[in-house]
């Protein structure tokens, strides 16, 4: 239980699929969050500590499942065998699921984009940035504060961070707007989408430090939102353990193939609503 802590900690907000054996184990709020969703059997091995499991072998269903209930997935595997374990078996996370970064067949609809997004609204101005992670597609819309529904509308996101406690054009909490438009929101602390940080996650993953060629360079709502979406995507997707059970070569997941974000000014094209 002090290992499934320790992973817990280390990934806040998201359910642990803790593999114990032959089932993927959920303990206290993660098993209840399960039981609620799959309707799975919630059950106790210590006393006051909720429990929920399910066979690994069709752990994809139910994966995919949760994620379409806007819920984000860790996935807890063991990384040396039982028989050899000296003590508690070693474990690691090798697997980070979200609404907006699936990229496995088995969780997306045949033939649809699945892009994740970031919203940044400072006065006046706005700006989302997308990516589509099976592509590598990387986008950054500028917009009035008061059209940034329509772009996250067209752009069909599934998973849209934004800066804790932000309120809607209405005064109403920015979470329950995305909702409502059909899309699960994932609040970042203030520092997550700081400019300070998004200069940093570009020089780390692009190896730049002027940004003026990606349209960046003036910084403002276009580089908070395109920084806070890489920062997301280094610290949930890049450098975790690959296990081969999931049809990967064993080593580390990699944002290689991540094209540079590209700027799409809307004054330079014929809008088109979102409804159209």
């Amino acid at each position: 239980m002090r290992q499934h802590a320790r992973f817990k900690a280390a990934h806040p907000g998201c359910i642990l699929l803790f593999r114990m054996g032959d089932f993927y184990e959920m303990f206290d709020d993660d098993a209840v969050t399960a039981h609620r969703i799959l309707g799975i059997t919630l059950t106790e091995r210590t006393s006051g500590i909720p429990m929920a499991g399910v066979p690994y072998h069709s752990a994809e269903t139910y994966i995919r499942r949760l994620v379409e209930a806007g819920q984000r997935i860790a996935v807890c595997e063991q990384v040396e065998d039982p028989k050899a374990a000296k003590g508690v078996v070693e474990r690691a996370v090798v697997r980070i699921v979200t609404p907006g970064t699936r990229i496995d067949e088995s969780l997306l609809e045949d033939g649809t984009a699945n892009r994740i997004a970031a919203l940044v609204i400072e006065g006046p101005r706005a700006a989302v940035a997308t990516v589509e992670l099976s592509t590598g597609s990387f986008e950054v819309h500028p917009c009035a504060a008061g059209d940034w529904q329509a772009v996250l509308v067209r752009a069909a996101a599934s998973e849209v961070l934004h800066a804790e406690g932000g309120a809607g054009p209405d005064g109403h909490a920015l979470d329950a707007h995305l909702r409502a438009m059909g899309m699960s929101p994932a609040p970042r602390t203030p520092g997550a989408m700081a400019e300070r940080t998004a200069r940093e996650s570009f020089r780390r993953h692009y190896g730049v430090t002027d940004l003026g060629g990606y349209g960046l360079g003036d910084g403002g709502p276009e580089l908070r939102a395109a920084g806070a979406l890489l920062t997301y995507l280094l610290d949930t997707q890049a450098g975790l353990a690959v296990d081969g059970a999931h049809g990967a070569a064993a080593g580390t997941r990699s944002l290689a193939h991540l094209e540079p974000p590209r700027r799409v000014d809307r004054e330079s094209a014929v809008q088109i609503d979102a409804w159209t």
